[in-house]
């Protein structure tokens, strides 16, 4: 008789279906024994007589012969019906034990949670069992328990040493691949299989679980939507917790929400019972299989038999402010997910570059305003009369001075603009006529962009509302106009100014106030105020809101035919699919990116046609995000062949960029020599472009190819490239730009040590933090912490182990724990720098100097405790994670670790 022993999830259940469907098809087997599977949850077993009337029933199930089936199945009821009789535990195992010779095959009865089962039944249902099991022989028990519950050891009770027991162990490595493999149809790295082995703690069913719901996610990805995979499957977490008694509810939610091996008198502590109920469930509870225990007597140690369930029980009960999950969630993506560094910071640059964009777009919508203006203050409206009640000698006044105020703003001529508009606003400001409001109202409007673009933001937004206050009430429709032109105006330079509130506050009062009005013009910049909106929103990390100001924008304005509003709907749909890509709905993202490819693909019109472009990008990086790069280099091509003859500078930049991506994506391919020639095509074809966009894409260009030419070996060269970077681009203020000098610097110094020339290996790392230490951007920081981190460990490889400490202290204060590419930095160097002899108490010291961040690196904490003689009690994974670490300290090497591309 067998007993198979595991907590719930382990395979229990699929293990005896598993063995039965070989019972049945094995040609040897198949003669010799017949599988009989109790149901998962024996309910109705509650004495002997239960148990085999249960197996007669399920043998009349599981039988071939229709005739024996039938006759089982009517004996079964017979029984059923004398269940006042003595004899009835008698007559059903008899029953049994004919049918099983009759049918000449010893029966396999399969029976679930063993435990379970003896505990409701009656007190010599043990011990009968027992003499049935072993005087039949034609009877075998197939059982599973969800641990090893105290009566299998104790010689007193009647399972004494009557099964052979098998433990299924969690699932090592290989078996969590090879699973993960025949579930998401993908392969992992070794790295990226060690952190799913720590998350599920080996159980199949919950790497199944998450299995399924990462498919084509990355592994940093799989980390940072946690938080949906709980979502998507509460009903199962909360069914586990439902099946327990509520005082044993409270007793597993206490020793979950202490998320480490605890003991009983810390559980009731939790708990806020007292020790001897608390023990008592515990007890229940390791039998149940929800607990596991760890060590024996006082040293005994509680803690959740599955993991996930701290995870889920912190994320749901804390959310946000469940930071010690978060930072275990953080550091876990990034210590196993090294491969995907160069993708990681792909990311971040493509990200860095969408913002531009963003403000790009924004100050074009400003730039719009004026021209606006210039259209319609010399004309006269569409079905209004001209105005006959005006002098001649005003009316040519006034036609003069717009007619100037025009060539002023063709000419982009701010100061000589406002000088004209105050000559407006004088001369006809107290005029009634309407047509005469209007141009004073535009007048005003065009004066507030004047100040703007003279650098006067807060003059500017003075303007505006000099504007709405005398003109707000006015309700004609010349007037209307700049009204609303002074609202969209002043809510993006609030935006300008830092306040994506009051911006939205503002958009949202055109809405309101402009939303029914039918003039062509006016519901245009209701659009923009839409569309502005939804990019704030976005910008604040609110996607969801923001796609739902999308989806007004697409459904109230998308048979617009008007040229302007058409180049909104583009803009918008593109907006919705970068709001989609926040959520992390990449897929939802593509098609959004189609519908503006299939939508607008062929208009000619210029805004239209770097909108295409920019989407195309945009549509590559979110299939490289996927991780489909043969995909990603075939869009990307398609921007190339189709806008790499555009003249248009919002095109160029996206053609630029679309090359680079295209090489990065190749070199996650593996194929380094065609990313490189790609990258000389981006150099070659746009070096002499002094259009910010382009170059900051040139310079990531240069430094993405020597970070290839690196990992070819081609070090000199590699060397020379970086150098190209540094001179070239080295006095830019862009952000962008400054970010690739900075990591051309960083990686410049890494590859003079890796050639062995040391002195000028910290001289490089000196100049970068030099130059950019005081800057606090992301993109530049992590290049900074780099260059520190990688000085420090040159300086302890060639002995100078206090000024090794000095910098680690300087890199340490420059550590954002939320930042990857940081994160991952402070990995690589504290291993590099114990196994370069830096003692292990000196860097606990400077580590636990900030509580913040040494929650974000716990793992690493607590192996350096642990390496330096501590005993240390944390969470199951994070000691896991720091195994791993001080297996990686004993093996590290000197040279620093491979670092991302750019």
């Amino acid at each position: 008789h067998v007993l198979v022993v595991a907590p719930r999830g382990r395979g229990k259940t699929m293990l005896l279906a598993r063995v039965a469907v070989e019972l049945r098809t094995d040609e040897v087997l198949s003669r010799r024994l017949l599988p009989v599977r109790f149901m998962e949850e024996s309910h109705e077993i509650l004495g002997l007589a239960d148990f085999w009337l249960e197996a007669l029933f399920h043998l009349a199930r599981e039988t071939d012969d229709p005739a024996l089936s039938r006759e089982l199945r009517d004996t079964h009821a017979d029984l059923k019906s004398r269940w006042r009789e003595r004899e009835l535990s008698d007559r059903a195992r008899a029953a049994v034990v004919e049918a099983a010779e009759l049918l000449d095959r010893r029966l396999v009865l399969m029976v679930e949670n063993l435990q379970a089962l003896c505990d409701p039944a009656d007190a010599d249902f043990g011990w009968g069992l027992r003499q049935a099991l072993q005087s039949e022989p034609r009877i075998m028990l197939l059982a599973t328990a969800t641990s090893r519950f105290a009566a299998l050891d104790d010689a007193r009770q009647p399972f004494f040493e009557l099964f052979w027991s098998i433990s299924l162990e969690p699932l090592d490595r290989e078996a969590c691949r090879r699973l993960w493999r025949a579930v998401a149809g993908d392969g992992r790295s070794d790295g990226e299989i060690r952190a799913l082995q720590i998350l599920t703690g080996g159980s199949p069913r919950l790497l199944v679980i998450v299995a399924e719901f990462a498919r084509h996610r990355s592994l940093r990805r799989l980390m940072d939507e946690l938080v949906t995979l709980i979502d998507d499957h509460t009903e199962y977490f909360r069914g586990h917790l439902e099946s327990l008694a509520r005082t044993e509810r409270r007793v597993y939610l206490a020793a979950v929400d202490l998320w480490r091996p605890s003991s009983t008198g810390e559980i009731a502590a939790r708990a806020a019972m007292d020790v001897r109920p608390v023990s008592t469930m515990l007890g229940r509870l390791v039998d149940r299989g929800a607990i596991a225990v760890e060590g024996t007597g006082r040293k005994r140690r509680y803690a959740a038999a599955e993991r996930l369930y701290c995870i889920y029980y912190k994320l749901r009960r804390e959310r946000d402010e469940a930071a010690v999950v978060q930072n275990l969630i953080r550091f876990m993506a990034v210590f196993y997910g090294r491969d995907e560094l160069a993708d990681l910071s792909g990311l971040l640059r493509a990200e860095a570059m969408q913002s531009a964009i963003i403000r790009e777009g924004i100050e074009r919508a400003i730039a719009e305003a004026p021209e606006i203006g210039s259209i319609f203050p010399g004309e006269t409206w569409p079905n209004v009369a001209r105005p006959t009640g005006l002098a001649e000698t005003r009316r040519i006044k006034l036609e003069a001075l717009v007619k100037e105020g025009n060539s002023h703003a063709e000419r982009d001529e701010s100061e000589a603009m406002i000088a004209t508009c105050d000559q407006i606003i004088e001369f006809f400001g107290d005029d009634d006529a309407p047509e005469i409001r209007a141009q004073v109202a535009t007048a005003l409007v065009n004066k507030g962009v004047a100040r703007g673009k003279l650098g006067d933001p807060e003059a500017e937004i003075t303007t505006y509302e000099q504007v709405i206050e005398r003109f707000g009430d006015d309700d004609t429709s010349e007037v209307r106009l700049p009204v609303a032109r002074a609202l969209v105006s002043k809510g993006i330079t609030q935006g300008k100014l830092g306040d994506p509130r009051a911006k939205i506050t503002t958009h949202n009062r055109v809405i309101e106030h402009f939303g029914d009005d039918n003039m062509p013009e006016i519901q245009s910049l209701v659009a923009r105020a839409l569309v502005s909106k939804g990019i704030t929103q976005w910008q604040l990390g609110e996607a969801e809101a923001a796609i739902t100001t999308y989806n007004q924008v697409i459904e109230r304005f998308g048979d617009d035919n008007m040229p302007e509003v058409q180049s909104l709907i583009a803009r918008t749909l593109v907006s919705k699919g970068l709001a989609q890509e926040q959520l992390r709905e990449s897929k939802a993202a593509i098609t959004t990116y189609d519908q503006v490819i299939e939508r607008f693909g062929h208009d000619d019109a210029p805004e239209i046609r770097a909108q295409v472009a920019e989407t195309l990008v945009f549509k590559g990086v979110a299939q490289g995000k996927l991780g489909d790069p043969e995909a990603e280099i075939t869009t990307h091509d398609q921007a190339i062949e189709r806008f790499g003859d555009d003249d248009m500078p919002e095109v160029r930049a996206q053609v630029i960029w679309a090359l680079v991506s295209k090489g990065l994506a190749q070199g996650q391919l593996g194929e380094s020599e065609a990313a490189i020639t790609t990258y000389d095509q981006a150099i070659e074809r746009f070096g002499d472009d002094d259009t910010p966009e382009v170059r900051a894409q040139v310079a990531r260009a240069l430094v993405s190819k020597g970070g290839t030419q690196g990992q070819l070996g081609e070090s000199e060269a590699a060397i020379t490239t970086y150098d190209q970077a540094i001179e070239r681009f080295g006095d830019d203020d862009t952000p962008e730009v400054r970010a690739q000098v900075a990591w051309a610097l960083a990686l410049k110094g890494t590859t003079q040590w890796q050639l062995g020339e040391v002195e000028a290996a910290i001289t490089t790392y000196d100049h970068a933090i030099e130059r950019f230490g005081g800057d606090s951007t992301p993109e530049i920081r992590a290049p900074v912490a780099r260059a520190l981190a990688n000085k420090c460990a040159v300086q302890t490889r060639i002995g100078r182990a206090e000024d090794a400490l000095d910098t680690f202290r300087l890199a340490y204060a420059a550590f954002a724990p939320d930042d990857r590419a940081m994160l991952s930095t402070m990995q690589e160097t504290v291993p590099a720098l114990i196994a370069s002899g830096i003692p292990e108490r000196g860097l606990i010291e400077i580590l636990e100097e900030d509580r913040e961040k040494a929650d974000a690196l716990a793992p690493l904490v607590v192996a350096l405790r642990q390496r330096a003689g501590d005993s240390v009690r944390a969470p199951a994974e994070v000691l896991d994670v720091a195994a791993d670490i001080l297996e990686q300290i004993e093996g590290k090497g000197a040279a620093p670790a491979a670092l991302p591309d750019s």
